[in-house]
């Protein structure tokens, strides 16, 4: 059984007009299940917003009494002072009414998710309005007020769960949950990104391992610009499934952000819709052959709304949920968004291939650069022998 959060039940998660993070980016995706027959009677996931207290498993309670301070309609001097300290008031994360109530709604979610699969309501669930991953304890960053996955593994933690496995297919590097966990030997965090030597938000070098007794449980595949499907999915393989085996968790979290898309407009990575769903279904069967399919999944990054983020994620819940999708996207769905302006969507769940010379360059440096992290942490190598 899987379990789907209904982001249209959340307070919109607004950053303003225009902002890339538009607030009704999800209403396409659960537009798109509900064409294609992917939603069911007992599906949908009922949570609640996260507490305090929380919040405060990962979150400063300065940082969080701020964001509430500043989420009122007219915020004092004093709220507005303080905001840049926690990284408030940014083009990446402005100020704006209700950040507060539609931040703790989506941490509020994953925790959902991860209380359903600990407590057997599903083995495996997936949030879409998650994967808020570069959120920081001290902080706002990139988009992200509060950092969900985060949260939701401290609390897996805290529920007895011995091990969390979390991977990321962001385009953008994981950072907070990396920095979050980088000295817990009980967390393995990795992460599978664009190179931060041109990408937001600079950090996730293949040297970078963790720190302390955590040292070798951080994982980071900085992968280089266009860097295509076939590429991708050789690293994620060579290292994600290593990692499963030697680190043996007992639940995965996975962040799905379609960043990585060749269409995305804020990454230069150029894989399509195949990409993601091998993501989907790599991890599924992971899941279910190292940790009773103890599995929750978030959404992320993704800034084509309509092209991308419907058949990327649709994918991921038909994955999870075991269902068949239909041979096409849905033409009514096609001709109903399609009206919002803009070129035809695409018909195919697939995206059709378009081999270049950039993408074999990006393949053999990306290949290098697995070798180097394999040599820089030996018990990868030892596992995948298995």
């Amino acid at each position: 059984m899987a379990r789907l959060v209904d982001a249209r039940a959340l307070p919109a998660y607004d950053l303003g007009e225009g902002h890339p993070f538009a607030r009704d980016r999800l209403l396409p995706l659960f537009d798109l299940l509900a064409s294609a027959g992917l939603l069911r009677d007992g599906d949908l996931l009922e949570t609640q917003p996260a507490t305090d207290a929380q919040l405060a498993a990962v979150h400063d309670p300065d940082y969080v009494a701020c964001l509430r301070a500043t989420s009122v309609r007219d915020p004092g001097p004093a709220a507005l002072a303080a905001a840049c300290r926690w990284g408030l008031g940014s083009a990446d994360n402005p100020i704006a009414p209700g950040q507060h109530a539609a931040a703790a709604a989506a941490v509020g979610a994953t925790l959902g998710c991860v209380e359903a699969v600990l407590g057997g309501a599903g083995t495996m669930a997936f949030n879409p309005a998650g994967g808020l991953h570069h959120a920081m304890p001290h902080g706002a960053a990139g988009f992200c007020l509060y950092n969900d996955v985060a949260v939701g593994i401290r609390a897996a933690r805290a529920a007895g769960v011995p091990r969390v496995l979390y991977v990321d297919f962001d385009v953008h590097h994981g950072d907070g949950v990396e920095w979050t966990f980088r000295a817990d030997p009980t967390v393995l965090t990795l992460s599978f990104h664009e190179t931060p030597e041109v990408r937001f938000p600079g950090t996730g070098r293949v040297t970078d391992v963790g720190e302390g007794v955590g040292r070798g449980n951080a994982l980071n595949v900085p992968l280089c610009p266009g860097t295509a499907d076939g590429s991708w999915t050789e690293c994620v393989a060579r290292v994600l499934e290593p990692a499963v085996r030697g680190f043996r968790p007992d639940l995965i979290v996975s962040q799905h952000g379609c960043d990585t898309h060749r269409e995305d407009p804020l990454a230069t990575l150029e894989c399509t819709t195949r990409a993601a769903q091998f993501a989907a279904g790599f991890v599924r069967d992971l899941a279910l052959a190292h940790c009773g399919g103890r599995w929750v999944a978030t959404g992320g990054g993704g800034y084509q709304p309509l092209r991308v983020i419907p058949r990327a994620w649709a994918m991921l819940w038909a994955t999870m949920a075991g269902r068949p999708l239909p041979a096409q996207v849905p033409a009514g769905w096609r001709e109903r968004w399609a009206l919002r302006g803009g070129p035809a969507l695409p018909a195919d769940w697939l995206d059709g291939a378009e081999p270049s010379a950039r993408h074999e360059r990006a393949a053999a440096a990306n290949r290098r650069t697995v070798d180097e992290l394999l040599a820089a942490v030996p018990w990868l190598v030892t596992a995948g022998a298995r």
